[in-house]
């Protein structure tokens, strides 16, 4: 009967394990709490270039249709 347990450290024993696996849940939260922030943060800089693209585009547009416009001026006045 050296295999057979008792309920009591049948109990601890289970008690153990819920411990373990509450401190590891603990720190996968913690983990995915982190990695929540950092990505908040890499989204906001994603939002901010995707707004300087569109900005940088409009200015080279307007430029591209100003500039032959400004040439045209500038050859009728010479």
């Amino acid at each position: 009967m050296a295999g057979i347990k008792s309920v009591a450290e049948h109990r601890v024993e289970t008690t153990a394990q819920l411990v373990k696996l509450g401190e590891r849940q603990i720190s996968i939260f913690k983990t995915l709490q982190r990695i929540e922030k950092h990505l908040d943060k890499l989204n906001g800089q994603v939002e901010e270039n995707k707004t300087n693209l569109t900005k940088i585009s409009t200015v080279g547009s307007i430029g591209i249709l100003v500039m032959p416009v400004i040439v045209s001026i500038i050859m009728r006045l010479v």
